[in-house]
């Protein structure tokens, strides 16, 4: 039974949403409903890896990824233009049975709801008046708050509130096969992004990504990449997402927060968003429970600062004669340097 009036309505029930509730219990603040407009479980266009770090960060929440089947997958290669040219030895990064979030997600929901947290599903917001604090939720009802937070994700309600524009296109496609188990990298296949295969215990995950661009033909450019691995997969089961390019705003006034995609709180060349989720999710929470916009504001700005590196970092990678020295230089003759930049940097953020 849905209420009139609430201390704090989170639009979202992901990491951020969640992760802002239990804060939020955490310090005393049990007014809270959060309102998701899907029925968990739910997909997600994701291929369900998550980092060390964002295991922790899970951990800190009394979440541990081990128990909904996460593990290290030994074998990684890098690939460009479908050859392979480097293998890692993977010490960082870990996947689901499943091959994608769903499990992920559903089992931190499940947490959350046993913590307590009040998520309404199936409830999608279809109005707001920010000034009377009030949404609409589902088809009629109405529900005041003293405080909103937007988890909602790139093109959510709450994206209508911010300016960002550029965003990136992730596609994927899961499907069994007889392939063997290991992560493939390719880059090469669309200009600003990268591919994977992930293959483990006969069920395989295919994705794409790419700075998106409304003229591209991201669909054809997927069907071909399918051909040229040889895999025959069923196309109309294509789940696509967008993701953030850029921080966005992190409040509104004093009471109208934003966190995890919503908050463009994910980073722009790996498309890694958990573990920034759950950290803007927090900050939301404290900024809440302590009256202080500045403390998810001082995060968004040092998110900002570390994503504009991230951003130049990209833009220097897909330079056509950067990736050629990396895989065909790098790979070759300095590959213990390319494992420690993937290892020590890009899996440890």
């Amino acid at each position: 039974m849905l209420k009139n009036h609430y201390n704090t309505i989170i639009i979202g029930a992901g990491p951020a949403g969640l992760a802002c509730a239990l804060t939020l219990l955490e310090n005393g603040v049990d007014d809270v409903l959060v309102a998701e407009k899907h029925e968990f479980p739910r997909d997600k266009c994701c291929a369900g890896y998550i980092t060390r770090k964002t295991e922790k960060k899970y951990r800190r929440f009394g979440f541990d990824p081990a128990d909904c089947g996460y593990s290290l997958i030994e074998d990684f290669g890098l690939y460009f233009r479908l050859k392979r040219r480097q293998r890692i030895e993977n010490r960082f990064l870990f996947t689901s049975r499943e091959i994608n979030r769903v499990a992920l997600d559903d089992a931190f929901f499940r947490l959350a709801k046993a913590r307590g947290v009040n998520i309404a599903e199936n409830m999608p917001i279809t109005g707001h008046d920010p000034d009377n604090n009030t949404v609409t939720l589902g088809k009629t009802h109405v529900a005041g708050y003293d405080n909103l937070v937007f988890a909602d994700g790139t093109m959510g309600f709450g994206s209508a509130y911010q300016r960002a524009k550029r965003r990136n296109l992730a596609m994927q496609c899961i499907f069994t096969s007889d392939r063997p188990d290991g992560i493939e990298i390719h880059f090469g296949v669309t200009r600003h992004g990268y591919c994977w295969v992930s293959t483990l215990r006969g069920v395989t995950n295919v994705g794409m990504t790419d700075e998106y661009r409304e003229a591209r033909e991201y669909k054809k450019i997927f069907e071909n990449f399918l051909r040229e691995l040889g895999l025959n997969a069923d196309t109309s089961a294509l789940y696509s997402a967008f993701t953030p390019i850029g921080i966005r705003k992190p409040v509104i006034g004093k009471n109208i927060f934003f966190a995890g995609d919503a908050m463009g709180a994910c980073d722009p060349f790996t498309l890694s968003g958990i573990s920034c989720g759950l950290d803007s999710g927090e900050k939301a929470a404290l900024s809440i429970t302590r009256s202080d916009t500045r403390i998810i504001e001082r995060y968004a700005h040092r998110l900002g600062v570390k994503f504009t590196f991230m951003r130049l970092l990209m833009r220097i990678f897909y330079i056509p004669c950067v990736r050629w020295l990396v895989f065909n230089v790098g790979c070759r003759f300095l590959s213990g340097v390319v494992t420690f930049f993937f290892n020590r940097f890009l899996n440890k953020k």
